[in-house]
């Protein structure tokens, strides 16, 4: 994975985030990733870029100790 700069281009921050620029732009225009715009220039601060993945992260499902199968385990869960 490439470092965060302090500031990052979209480009940037897209490659890090291993997405296309057009799916960071449509993200930038949701208001789901915090941004600095610098006339046309959009730019993305690590803290931001960090914080929107720390919000975005799923936690993992805790692991199957009765050793069924994973879909028997997901209709005892309720999922």
């Amino acid at each position: 994975m490439s470092e965060l700069d302090d500031i990052n281009t979209i480009e940037q921050t897209a490659e890090y985030l291993k997405i296309e620029t057009t799916k960071l732009r449509r993200l930038v225009n949701q208001k789901k990733i915090a941004f600095l715009k610098q006339g046309h220039v959009l730019t993305f601060p690590r803290a931001a870029v960090e914080a929107y993945v720390e919000s975005n992260t799923t936690a993992a499902i805790p692991p199957n100790t009765w050793g069924l199968t994973d879909a028997s385990a997901r209709r005892i869960r309720g999922r």
